[in-house]
């Protein structure tokens, strides 16, 4: 797959700040994936820190929503350090240093939004290089929360942004996306991968279908990237104290 590529692809990137690549996981591909998450689920997700995963109802642990360490799975974890997503995201980025793996779902009839954010912002790197890979694990459209980005915004820098009441998204932009480019809607399906750079603005729709929306994320880092650990430490503080006053758990390192 990644020999066909053309210099296309990588050029609509750069252009764009995201891409999507219909068809790159084969059937195969999403069986693995989907056991890997199921294992994680099942064996893994009850034991870890709650400061790793955030459940709508943290009595329920079906109503799970986001974690960022289904990397802890050894299947899933392969995925992260070698083969076609890395791959993906070096054609894209260059070399890349792995990061965490995370997990997303939009429960049915669960119409929260994801806030307009960039990814950049709470990673604090410089230069701020990274993309975050998205594998839709169930088809993905206006009805259960399709991906919206804002065309060319990774070229604007980090931007302000601000706390939000949305769980594993506690911070939202504060600027107004449609004044910021064009937005563009991207439905997808399983075997789909959807890319984009950390400093890509981009939201999501609620779920107001009966149906699940289950995505996985891989985030690579520009390996000439680093941490500006002064500005990562007083975001981790802010974090914490917006989380501890929600009643959640905080963790530092990976929390959003």
């Amino acid at each position: 797959m990644l020999t066909e590529m053309t210099e296309s692809v990588r050029a609509g990137f750069q252009r764009d700040g995201f891409i999507v690549i219909h068809d790159f996981l084969s059937q195969a591909d999403l069986d693995e994936l989907r056991l890997g998450l199921d294992r994680f689920l099942r064996e893994i997700a009850p034991t870890v820190d709650r400061g790793h995963v955030m459940y709508e109802d943290p009595q329920d642990p079906a109503s799970l929503k986001q974690a960022d360490c289904v990397h802890l799975e050894p299947s899933l974890n392969r995925w992260r350090m070698e083969g076609k997503l890395r791959e993906l995201a070096e054609f894209l980025i260059g070399p890349v240093e792995p990061q965490h793996g995370e997990y997303f779902n939009k429960p049915p009839h669960n119409n929260r939004p994801t806030p307009p954010h960039q990814d950049g912002f709470y990673f604090c790197l410089d230069p701020n290089v990274a993309v975050t890979v998205w594998i839709p694990l169930d088809r993905v459209d206006r009805d259960n929360g399709t991906l919206c980005y804002v065309r060319g915004s990774h070229r604007l820098g980090v931007l302000p942004h601000r706390a939000t009441a949305v769980l594993g998204f506690s911070q939202g932009l504060i600027p107004d996306p449609a004044t910021l480019g064009e937005p563009v809607l991207c439905p997808a399906a399983p075997g789909d991968v959807l890319v984009h750079h950390s400093l890509t603005i981009h939201s999501a729709g609620g779920n107001t279908s009966s149906r699940q929306r289950r995505s996985l994320g891989y985030v690579f880092f520009s390996a000439t990237a680093k941490r500006d650990e002064a500005a990562f430490a007083r975001y981790q503080e802010a974090l914490r104290v917006q989380r501890e006053s929600k009643g959640i758990e905080h963790t530092p390192a990976l929390g959003r």
